[in-house]
């Protein structure tokens, strides 16, 4: 009796092991699937981000570029009134002939041309960040265009797992004069990507069974240059807590035997706002990407 229900448990128990290595390759497969799912949702967003992080670096250093020039605006406005005290003998320097205002003149008009140097500098550098032309931004942009086209591109961080396709960079520039169509500079840049490849499922491949079988992996993302943050700065008060002094002390080496407010330059009535900008992502905006509009690896 004992022998014919151990030969009742055969079934029982090819049943079984069918269907736990029938879950098994469902498992590994959907493991499988979800890994390259995230890796093709990773690479869409890296390549996304990275084609606007060159708008995004330049606003930045824009938003420096202005705050240097707030900086050596305000030292012009307090040189001048220096320079006229010295003119019309106020302050406490001695307006004879040859006395202490003629030497304080020379100092402070050689110290304004300097300060009117650095504030065109300035200038120049937001003028070159507004027409990205500083350090060769134009040609950074298309570069990242290149590494992310429809092959891997030679491109450092790209995923070469996968093709990548632009469906939209209207606002990028992709070349040297006003870009694709867009020649304002000043609005915030958009991008919509896909990421693609054609994935072997796992176990026909571990087994050498069904080699060729595969499914494509697809991911999309968009992105556009975003206000990170904004803060109000005030250099001549607030306290570098590195040195314990402030950002912008007051510069007194034109008031060192007379009343200092005739010639100092005070920053503390200064107060400055910073913008910073990074590359976020945003829902895609072109419109539906019909099989055919992108390629797959």
């Amino acid at each position: 009796m004992m022998h014919y229900q151990r030969g009742q448990t055969l079934p029982v128990w090819a049943f079984g092991t069918v269907l736990v290595l029938s879950l098994l390759f469902f498992l590994a497969n959907y493991a499988n699937a979800v890994s390259w799912q995230i890796q093709a949702q990773n690479a869409a967003d890296s390549a996304a981000s990275a084609m606007l992080s060159v708008q995004a670096n330049i606003w930045n250093e824009e938003s420096v570029a202005l705050y240097a020039g707030a900086v050596d605006e305000n030292r012009l406005r307090y040189l001048n009134q220096a320079i006229i005290n010295t003119i019309n003998g106020v302050g406490g320097c001695d307006p004879s002939p040859g006395g202490t205002c003629d030497s304080d003149y020379q100092t402070l008009v050689a110290e304004f041309n300097t300060a009117l140097s650095n504030y065109t500098a300035d200038v120049q550098l937001i003028g070159q960040g507004d027409q990205l032309s500083e350090g060769g931004q134009q040609a950074d942009e298309r570069k990242v265009l290149s590494a992310y086209g429809t092959s891997c591109g030679t491109g450092g961080g790209v995923n070469c797992n996968f093709a990548f396709t632009a469906l939209d960079t209207s606002t990028v520039s992709t070349n040297s004069s006003n870009g694709n169509g867009n020649a304002n500079k000043f609005a915030p840049q958009e991008t919509d990507m896909i990421a693609c490849a054609n994935v072997p499922y796992f176990l026909p491949q571990l087994f050498a069974f069904a080699a060729n079988a595969s499914y494509p992996v697809v991911a999309r993302a968009a992105a556009a240059v975003v206000p990170a943050n904004s803060e109000t700065f005030d250099p001549g008060t607030l306290v570098n807590p590195a040195t314990g002094k402030v950002y912008q002390p007051q510069e007194t080496q034109w008031a060192q035997a007379y009343p200092a407010p005739a010639y100092t330059v005070d920053f503390s009535g200064l107060n400055v706002s910073l913008n910073w900008y990074t590359a976020g992502a945003i829902v895609p905006y072109s419109g539906t990407a019909a099989p055919g509009s992108y390629t797959c690896l």
